[in-house]
């Protein structure tokens, strides 16, 4: 599975990768302190037993961690008497993206411990669902945009105000809409999840839009097509075809979006998000005039 700054493209040679959430110092350190302080023991020494039974070793994680970033570990790692700050420190002064990285690597070091058919009460105390927990509190309670999901990667969080409307298109959008669906879903994934591409996740709400429309109203063929069909429909006020049709004209013409540019593209991941949520509120719209949702 690639790492959290390879699937979000995060490099420091490249500076339009848009940042979203940076790893301050506050937060690393409670992040050591509270939640992998516990999961840790000094290995690699028989002076140091490990009566806890905590899970994952000082020495084998920092070193597994350096080769993950092709870095050569320092010789502190492995020092039984400061590997513990040396690890600390790591953590602590990697790149921003870099301790993402990390808070992924202990997640997956623990979910193959936790393969080995462990006791319930080891899995309830170091369990990978107990530290995703700890994370994602943490972090909503620094205001930090990351949560875990079931595939041990950390993923924009989508704001609560929204999660229930898009649930709803969720669930509206199957059967004869199901192509409509795959849209959203993509849509969904370029703006919160891997990896960003805020003009692709326009372009997918678009196709959404004019895959439940060309349902919706047989014999069209564009978004263009559905918003002209809709000025003949006494049920939908004209202002909000307009809205439509706007909506369209902006993706349309924007380079990138949905056609080729002769100029690079100014759009921005607040852009896609915004476009994302009017277009799942146009989707909802449609289908409850036409009686396909509750």
């Amino acid at each position: 599975m690639a790492k959290f700054s390879s699937r979000y493209g995060y490099d420091p040679k490249d500076s339009t990768t848009p940042v979203i959430e940076e790893a301050p110092e506050w937060l690393r350190t409670i992040y050591v302190r509270n939640i992998l302080t516990p999961l840790t023991y000094i290995d690699r020494d028989s002076r140091y037993p490990n009566e806890e039974g905590s899970p994952l070793g000082i020495k084998d994680l920092g070193e597994t961690f350096s080769l993950m970033l092709r870095r050569m570990p320092e010789d502190a790692l492995f020092d039984s008497w400061v590997c513990s700050d040396a690890l600390s420190g790591m953590v602590q002064g990697v790149e921003w993206y870099h301790f993402y990285d990390f808070v992924e690597l202990v997640a997956r070091q623990l979910l193959t411990i936790e393969t080995a058919d462990l006791d319930d009460t080891w899995i309830k105390r170091f369990g990978l669902k107990q530290y995703a927990a700890k994370v994602n509190a943490l972090f909503k309670s620094e205001n930090v945009v990351w949560r875990f999901n079931t595939r041990c990667e950390l993923v924009r969080e989508i704001p609560a105000a929204y999660t229930k409307t898009l649930n709803k298109v969720d669930a509206s959008l199957k059967g004869e809409f199901a192509p409509s669906r795959e849209h959203y879903l993509k849509a969904r994934r370029f703006i919160y999840e891997r990896p960003l591409d805020p003009e692709n996740g326009i372009k997918e709400i678009v196709s959404a839009i004019e895959s439940a429309g060309k349902i919706l109203i047989p014999g069209t063929s564009t978004l263009g097509d559905v918003a002209k069909q809709l000025r003949g429909d006494t049920k939908v006020p004209r202002g909000l075809v307009s809205v439509i049709e706007k909506f369209y004209a902006y993706a349309s013409s924007e380079p990138a979006v949905r056609h080729g540019g002769a100029v690079d593209s100014k759009v921005s991941l607040h852009d896609a998000e915004f476009c994302l949520h009017v277009g799942v509120a146009l989707i909802r719209y449609l289908l409850i005039k036409h009686g396909k949702s509750d």
